[in-house]
């Protein structure tokens, strides 16, 4: 008997104990004298970045590292065991804006679509991927990836051009196209203020065959242009930006910060 009332006791002064640890802690945080962050962080995602991105998105990427930890790869070096290889990453960022070459190996783009249909998370920039190296005649990435898993069309233009081989350089402001999106959450304009300089971007005239979330406005001609667009999927995320998202670095962080 004395033995189960010293254990009961003894459970009794542990429990107490905590209580009085935790009635403290609380107290202390709630009088500043410390602050109580959250007990774990989220990790930050592992993001694979294939081609050649600008001064300014690897910057942007950098400032970044609490979202995403990414590594740069060429496209050679999926050439073979690409699914095996995407399958590493929590985000894959298709990004050749820095280099001539638009090209990807046989088979990468399949290997993208899967990875993406299985719950992967996909960013396309530009006219990055819209070449195949062993059928160059072939431009686009519905072509090219064997799906539309890219939620922009490179269609032909009035010239009878591809789009996405016809590149033009506009002055503009991007506009808020989708107010649910967290994407562009607590963006409206960038610019922002009346007095800020506009940007000069280089576009492509796609067309959009997903959720548009922000819409590219040409303020001397009028026209406007699909600037960032998500596709609707049943597991995985596709997203494309039609610029370099290094010129806005708060709406790439939201975007990794959305796909995690």
């Amino acid at each position: 008997m004395k033995n189960e009332l010293f254990a009961f006791f003894a459970i009794f002064g542990i429990i107490a104990l905590i209580l009085l640890l935790v009635i403290v802690a609380a107290a202390g945080g709630w009088l500043g004298f410390w602050e109580i962050g959250p007990i774990t962080q989220p990790k930050p995602s592992q993001m694979l970045v294939i081609g050649n991105p600008s001064p300014a998105a690897l910057e942007a990427l950098d400032n970044s590292k609490d979202l995403a930890v990414y590594v740069i790869r060429d496209e050679e070096s999926l050439r073979t065991n690409a699914k095996e290889k995407l399958a590493q990453y929590d985000i894959v960022m298709l990004d050749q804006s820095n280099q001539d070459s638009k090209y990807l190996p046989s088979g990468v783009g399949e290997a993208i679509t899967s990875y993406v249909n299985r719950g992967g998370k996909l960013i396309v920039v530009s006219n990055s991927g819209i070449y195949n190296q062993e059928t160059p005649e072939v431009i686009g990435w519905l072509a090219n990836f064997g799906s539309d898993i890219v939620p922009v069309d490179c269609a032909y233009t009035k010239e009878n051009k591809p789009s996405c081989t016809s590149p033009l350089n506009v002055t503009a402001e991007l506009e808020r196209a989708d107010y649910n999106s967290k994407i562009m959450i607590g963006i409206e304009h960038i610019p922002a203020a009346s007095d800020q300089p506009f940007f000069y971007l280089e576009v492509f005239p796609v067309s959009a065959t997903g959720n548009e979330i922000a819409t590219i406005n040409d303020m001397q001609s009028t026209k406007h242009y699909p600037g960032i667009v998500e596709k609707p999927l049943a597991k995985g995320k596709s997203i494309y930006f039609n610029y370099d998202p290094g010129i806005t670095p708060g709406i790439l962080r939201n975007t990794l910060k959305y796909l995690r």
